[in-house]
This record gives C-alpha cells, sequence and structure tokens, in this order.
C-alpha cells in the first residue's frame, strides 16, 4: 500500500508540475521554439550523453575494484541499466535493479555494490554542490537560489566533513577513543562498517582523486549538453559555461523531487524558470527543457533496456522480480 501511495503521488506532484509549466504558455509559439531548432546539434548531445554514462562506469569501477576487478564495460552497461530502468519505473528501482544485477554480475557481495552506489550518490551531491558554488560565485549568476552562495559552500564544506568520515571509517571504528561509544551504539557502528565497503577507493590516493576527477567531468558533459541545445535553439549567447552548469544542477535537483518515473515536469518546470530570470522567454525556455530532457532520456532509456535484454533480463521480469524482492531472469 505505501508503494502504491508513493508511486500514485509521484505522478500526482510530476502531472503538477507539467501543468505548471505549460500553464501560461502559448502553443503555436511552443511549435515555432521546437520547428527552428537546428536538428544538427542532436548528434553532438548524443555522443556527450553517452560519454557522460561512461564517465560515470568508469567512477563506479574504482570505487567496485577494491573488492575485485571490474570491467569497464560492465561497469557502463549496469550503469546504463540503472539509469534506464530509473526512466520507466517507479521509486528508482533502476538503482536496485544496478545493485542486484552488479552482485550477480560481477561476483561481488552486494550489501558492498550498493554501499559502492550510495558512496557514489555522495560523491555526485559534493562535486555538483562544489561546481554549482563556483559557476555562481565565477558567473556572476544571481536571483534565486543562487543569492545563497555561502550557504552552498558550507554545505559543500559539511558534505566534505562526511564523505571524510567514510573514507576514515575504519579508523574510526577501531579507534580506543571512539570504541567506547561503538559499544553503546553497536547499530551505528554496523551502518558505519557497511558503508566504509563502498569508500574503500579512496584508500588509494590515485583512485580518490581519479574518482573525484570523474564525477566533475560527468557533471561537465551534463552541462555541456545544455550548451550544445542552447546552440540548437539559437540562445547559445546566452548560456555560457557557468550558466549551463547552473541548469546540469537545477535538472539534477529536479530529479530529485519525488515524481514520476523519468523525472517528467519537474525538470521542465525547473529549467524553464531559471531561463526564464536570464531572459528566454517560457515558450523557448519550456521548448529547450524538454529538448534537453527527451535527449537524455532516449540515449539512457534505449542503452539501459537494450543491455537488460542483453545480459538475459526482461522488463517484465525485472519488474516482478523487483516489486518481489528477487532478480529472476527468464
Amino acid at each position: 500500500m505505501k508503494a502504491k501511495i508513493s508511486i500514485i503521488a509521484g505522478f500526482i506532484i510530476g502531472a503538477g508540475l507539467l501543468f505548471m509549466a505549460f500553464r501560461k504558455v502559448d502553443f503555436a509559439s511552443l511549435m515555432q521554439a521546437y520547428s527552428s531548432v537546428n536538428a544538427w546539434y542532436i548528434i553532438p548531445a548524443v555522443i556527450t550523453a553517452v560519454v557522460e554514462l561512461l564517465l560515470r562506469g568508469a567512477r563506479w569501477r574504482l570505487l567496485l575494484n577494491p573488492s575485485a576487478p571490474v570491467r569497464l564495460w560492465d561497469a557502463f552497461r549496469l550503469q546504463a541499466v540503472g539509469l534506464g530502468l530509473n526512466n520507466i519505473l517507479p521509486m528508482r528501482l533502476g538503482e536496485v535493479a544496478r545493485g542486484t544485477f552488479g552482485a550477480k554480475l560481477l561476483g561481488i557481495p552486494m550489501i558492498t555494490v550498493f554501499a559502492t552506489i550510495l558512496v557514489e550518490r555522495a560523491v555526485d551531491l559534493i562535486v555538483m554542490f562544489f561546481l554549482f558554488a563556483v559557476a555562481v560565485r565565477l558567473g556572476g549568476i544571481g536571483g534565486g537560489l543562487m543569492n545563497y552562495g555561502g550557504w552552498l559552500w558550507g554545505m559543500c564544506a559539511g558534505l566534505g566533513g562526511a564523505m571524510a568520515v567514510l573514507v576514515f571509517a575504519d579508523e574510526l571504528v577501531s579507534h580506543r577513543w571512539l570504541s567506547g561509544l561503538f559499544v553503546r551504539f553497536p547499530l551505528f557502528r554496523n551502518v558505519l562498517e557497511k558503508l566504509a565497503m563502498g569508500v574503500k577507493g579512496f584508500h588509494s590516493f590515485r583512485s580518490g582523486v581519479l574518482i573525484v576527477l570523474f564525477a566533475a567531468l560527468q557533471w561537465g558533459m551534463s552541462a555541456l549538453n545544455y550548451f550544445w541545445l542552447g546552440l540548437a535553439f539559437g540562445i547559445g549567447g546566452v548560456m555560457d559555461a557557468f550558466k549551463c552548469m547552473v541548469l546540469a544542477f537545477t535538472g539534477a535537483l529536479a530529479a530529485s523531487v519525488p515524481g514520476m518515473p523519468g523525472y517528467f515536469g519537474a525538470i521542465e518546470f525547473a529549467i524553464q524558470k531559471v531561463a526564464f530570470t536570464w531572459g528566454i522567454p517560457e515558450n523557448t525556455g519550456l521548448a529547450y527543457a524538454s529538448y534537453v530532457h527527451v535527449i537524455a532520456f532516449a540515449v539512457t532509456t534505449v542503452l539501459g533496456v537494450f543491455f537488460v535484454y542483453q545480459m538475459g533480463y526482461s522488463l517484465g521480469k525485472v519488474w516482478g522480480g523487483l516489486s518481489s524482492g528477487g532478480g529472476e531472469k527468464k
């Protein structure tokens, strides 16, 4: 019942945000904005989306490697499966599928795989907030959330501190000064030890630097897609590198809002409103936001579904397995 309520609530929220995005839009102007797009820019946008997936795979591979050697190809296709299924299944079940399939395919304990996914998300948050704060500061961007630069830097520091705790979790748990605390709170110790499995990639300086670098490059690819499609819509003069990074952050933040599969509604609404503050008409902003969203959705979904079947599964079996707690092959 809770799952059904969550799914229904997500669709209601997504539909509400879609309504808000389209509420003041003139459909004739919207169609004109679509018809004026330079479609040649779709090609670099698709290539950039695939490169972003490769960078995600390379980063996750480094997090997994201390547990067992992982091929880049396997990490790449599992990333595609996770993101692709997130686009078509409710409650972000794609991440559950990625962890479940990854444990079976790679021969790594499931709890370790899920720990790396959790750490991956933490790295995403830290790097994303840092790049956003830098873009706001250096780009002189103001308005809305951008006015809280000091708070954003503080949040970056807090997230960095939380990551440092995870990186040194093994040492903290065994330290004589803290051993008494962990005896009194065994559940906290158990959680910390499990999370520590996901940060072993940071125990090597080279690996840790590469994990953060790949995360930064990944978000750079996301921002680059906003730039390519800004050129396609003839608004490239407005969309400089700093604004594109702000839009990448905005899109990621909007996707974190509970909604329908594929995050439709939330991303369009958020991107349209931010672009409007930079002088882009709402009709153009909505067309632009939906174009960026649909291309990213299409690339990840097509690749993800392809790899699901290529690994011997089917969408029906995946849904049945996940909803019943399994992951049965067909």
